[in-house]
């Protein structure tokens, strides 16, 4: 479409006349007639103007076709900012919610007897939280995964934490020395998982201006 054909299209959509656009722009009607018909170009000032009356963009004036492209950019980066926010906030969702599962399930909170309830209640509520955390991991590393920059690795490294936890009833130490070493371990793997994989993405995103 030809810078013409796009002011006088701009002009009619917003049923603005020739006349005013003209009175606005402090040049003639004809000036305007011309412009429209390709007899001649709007200086830049004018062409300043014109996009601040239509209330757009310069260059969806003078180059369309490549402002239609540069917001579907825009609309792309914006879906996959989206996404990677949905993949962080799973990942961190995920394992504090395993994290507390195995706490709770262990009874690190407090003693099983003091709330009352019977253990396979008990087990049920914390296994619970524990899965849900489970699945939330496995959400956010299948997310990350399937990205381009995605890595194998990270499918491994979540197979580590989760098992980390089990971990707990074969060390041959005192409950709370095992239940130390297990939450340590599992740490560490935790930030290895975050240093190595989540932050990054974080930082490109931000770096690119996303």
């Amino acid at each position: 479409m030809s810078l013409g054909s796009t002011i006088s299209s701009k002009r009619k959509s917003l049923k603005l006349s020739q006349e005013y656009v003209a009175e606005q722009l402090g040049v003639s009607r004809q000036a305007v007639s011309k412009w429209e018909t390709n007899q001649s170009e709007p200086s830049t000032n004018n062409l300043l103007k014109l996009a601040d009356l239509f209330d757009s963009d310069i260059i969806e004036l003078v180059s369309p076709e490549k402002y239609v492209e540069e917001q579907k950019d825009v609309e792309t980066q914006v879906k996959r900012s989206r996404k990677d926010i949905k993949m962080q906030i799973s990942a961190a969702s995920g394992r504090v919610l395993t994290l507390i599962g195995f706490l709770g399930f262990i009874g690190a909170y407090s003693d099983r007897a003091s709330y009352g309830l019977p253990d396979w209640y008990l087990n049920i509520y914390w296994g619970v939280l524990f899965s849900m955390g489970l699945v939330l991991s496995f959400i956010a590393a299948r997310d990350y995964f399937n990205r381009k920059s995605g890595s194998k690795k990270i499918i491994w490294f979540d197979l580590i934490f989760v098992f980390s936890f089990f971990f707990n009833e074969m060390l041959p130490f005192e409950k709370n020395i095992n239940t130390l070493i297990t939450l340590l371990f599992a740490i560490v793997i935790l930030s290895v998982i975050n240093i190595k994989f989540f932050i990054p993405v974080w930082r490109t995103r931000k770096l690119s201006g996303e």
